[in-house]
């Protein structure tokens, strides 16, 4: 499509110096000054100032026949974001009934850009669908319906599209569509994958590497997190600074993540403008949102507003491929200093062709963006026992974002550190949207806050029973939990040792039946694994003098049924939660580990399929079937050696 364009601008040119004299010498002279200074503003990086010459009367009267001007003239309106009036050029284009099929595959390409921009997205895919049709070797086309796909969220749809794409032609942007598709289907191991074939390509692409970094997170390897935000940062990549501090947070990495918070809490005492930045897709810096009463807002700057300059600096070039000079993050490094400075911007103001300077006056602003940050200060101040500190960021960043999730944490935690139980368990109660609901494990965080906190009141019951319901999430590899989880087993061991000693007494006195939910108590409450282990080993024993082996309760014969039905409708993913609840409630019957080994290895958790199955044998050593039992935990091992080795292909 590119060198298309290319050949068309050419041509209109060498068109406008051959028009017909009887076009009148005056006007083929003002509509050939008119089409040459739009194209030096389209090749420019400025599709708006193009607009402006295209559509002057001239222009128009000697191209109102042409579908190629209106395929360049509906691509400047697709690129400062005016869908209506790209949608309208595309369809006079193809009004026009071009014979050349790369024209036509050109205008139906800005017809499902427009579409897209109007979030007409089945009228995008159609549209894309037909430039597919016209241009079948441009991968152009596939990048475009695979956009559309995505917004409808058809995501193995995306995926078709986006791998012609990268046969057609390896593309960074091929690659992201299709990891973030193999993300929404909840396969992070084929994401990731996919997203390094795109870093292969280009390593510094700022959403790639953040779209690697989330996907690590969720992994809980932070290490690997921590590398891509990194790289992320250094290309100034939209909110890789607090990604980068989280990921060292996660990690156990509290000075460098406070030292990094700490920075950024002085950074918000500069000058600055009031507004925040975002990249769009083939497009510059651009306005996000306005703070009211800001020197922006005073200046009349709206979200979508295009910055095109600061203090006489580009931050783009281009036209129909926009290639940033400064990325969004660079813009805002420009736009802080010191309070009463000034800074003088270039602005375009998309879909009505505004081009316009203003000069704004810097003063100290704090962003509800920054919330999660003081939240982060504060929480890292709690790691390292200093209390006053903790509660000042938490309340301020309370103030900032109330009932968001993290300033909730945050706060929570710190009255907690003060003994202000009560005020904690409102705080942890409050009902909040978690920016990272798919991470679970920051969830039992939470979780196991407001267990604290009834174990500091004295009910170690129902802190006990606050911790087990979300004890399947908490994992050592994220630190900050798992270090709370600690002091929480700590306050807990009383309880877990009278439990276990309950256990044994009726186990001694031939009560085999009763003894099992006193050691089921003790082994959810087991701080290490080699507690864990004796007391299944415990457990199975108890289990096995029984007259007839006990039976499954209710309440876990729920759960595998709905696991059963959720593996039966291959949603083997949502299935697991259901038999580890099992296995909770139910740890003395060893067939819930056969069940839930099977299951994870279906989805190739070969390790923990392992893991299970060993506990399995543990349970039923003189089962029939221990001999396959032991065989395919080999086969387990042999697959996770070919899984390294022999990764999928895309």
């Amino acid at each position: 499509m590119k060198r298309t364009i290319l050949i068309l601008l050419v041509s209109l040119a060498v068109l406008m110096t051959a028009l017909p004299a009887s076009a009148g010498a005056f006007g083929k002279a003002k509509a050939g000054q008119q089409w040459q200074l739009g194209l030096t503003e389209f090749k420019s990086g400025n599709p708006a100032g193009a607009i402006t010459y295209w559509t002057d009367s001239s222009v128009v009267k000697y191209y109102a026949d042409d579908p190629g001007y209106f395929f360049l003239l509906g691509s400047a309106y697709a690129h400062v974001g005016n869908g209506d009036k790209a949608l309208e050029c595309a369809q006079k284009g193809l009004a026009l009934h071009p014979k050349d099929n790369n024209l036509v595959g050109n205008l139906q390409w800005v017809r499902g850009r427009a579409y897209i921009i109007l979030k007409q997205y089945d009228a995008a895919i159609a549209a894309a669908q037909s430039a597919i049709a016209a241009q079948p070797q441009d991968f152009n086309n596939y990048l475009l319906l695979a956009q559309a796909d995505f917004s409808e969220k058809r995501y193995d749809q995306v995926i078709t599209a986006a791998k012609r794409s990268v046969e057609l032609k390896p593309s960074p942007n091929g690659y992201l569509l299709a990891a973030a598709s193999f993300w929404k289907k909840n396969d992070p191991d084929t994401a990731l994958r996919v997203a390094r074939k795109g870093l292969a390509l280009a390593p510094q692409n700022p959403d790639l590497l953040m779209l690697v970094g989330r996907l690590n997170t969720e992994k809980l390897d932070f290490d690997a997190s921590l590398e891509a935000y990194s790289k992320a940062e250094a290309v100034h990549a939209k909110d890789s600074a607090v990604s980068v501090q989280y990921a060292l947070y996660f990690g156990g990495k509290y000075d460098e993540a406070l030292s990094r918070c700490l920075k950024t809490v002085q950074d918000a005492e500069d000058g600055r403008v009031g507004v925040t930045l975002m990249t769009i897709p083939q497009g510059p810096p651009a306005v996000a949102t306005v703070v009211p009463n800001s020197p922006a807002s005073e200046a009349g700057l709206l979200p979508g507003d295009w910055i095109c300059e600061v203090d006489g600096q580009k931050t783009y070039k281009g036209a129909f491929h926009i290639t940033p000079l400064m990325t969004a993050e660079e813009v805002v490094s420009k736009l802080k200093g010191p309070p009463g400075s000034s800074v003088t911007l270039k602005i375009l103001r998309p879909g009505k062709i505004l081009r316009f300077d203003k000069t704004l006056v810097r003063k100290t602003m704090v962003f509800s963006d920054e919330a999660n940050e003081f939240a982060l200060e504060s929480l890292c101040y709690i790691e390292k026992k200093d209390a006053e500190h903790a509660l000042a960021a938490a309340q301020e960043a309370v103030k900032l974002k109330p009932s968001e999730f993290w300033p909730e944490l945050a706060l929570g935690f710190a009255l907690l550190q003060e003994e202000r139980y009560d005020d904690a368990l409102k705080a942890f109660d409050t009902k909040t949207t978690s920016p990272t609901a798919s991470l679970l494990y920051t969830l039992a965080h939470l979780q196991t806050g407001r267990a604290l906190c009834y174990a500091g009141k004295g009910n170690l019951q129902k802190a006990a029973d606050i911790y087990i319901a979300a004890a399947g999430h908490t994992d050592r590899r994220y630190v900050p939990g798992w270090e709370q989880r600690s002091s929480l087993l700590n306050l807990l061991a009383p309880l877990a040792k009278s439990h276990a000693d309950k256990a044994k007494q009726l186990e001694g006195e031939g009560r085999y039946a009763e003894s099992l939910p006193e050691y089921t108590q003790a082994l959810q409450l087991a701080g290490t694994e080699a507690e864990a282990a004796d007391l299944r080993g415990a457990l199975f024993s108890a289990a096995s003098k029984m007259p007839t082996p006990p039976e499954l309760p209710e309440s876990a014969r729920v759960r595998v049924v709905r696991g059963e039905a959720l593996m039966k409708d291959g949603d083997l993913k949502s299935a697991v939660p259901e038999f580890n609840d099992a296995i909770q409630q139910a740890p003395y019957i060893p067939k819930l580990y056969y069940n839930a080994a099977i299951l994870n290895g279906k989805l190739k958790r070969y390790s923990e399929a392992i893991r299970l199955m060993k506990i399995y044998i543990q349970g039923a050593p003189d089962a029939p079937d221990v001999r396959a039992a032991k065989d395919q935990i080999i086969r387990w091992d042999l697959e996770k050696e070919r899984l390294k080795a022999n990764a999928p292909q895309f």
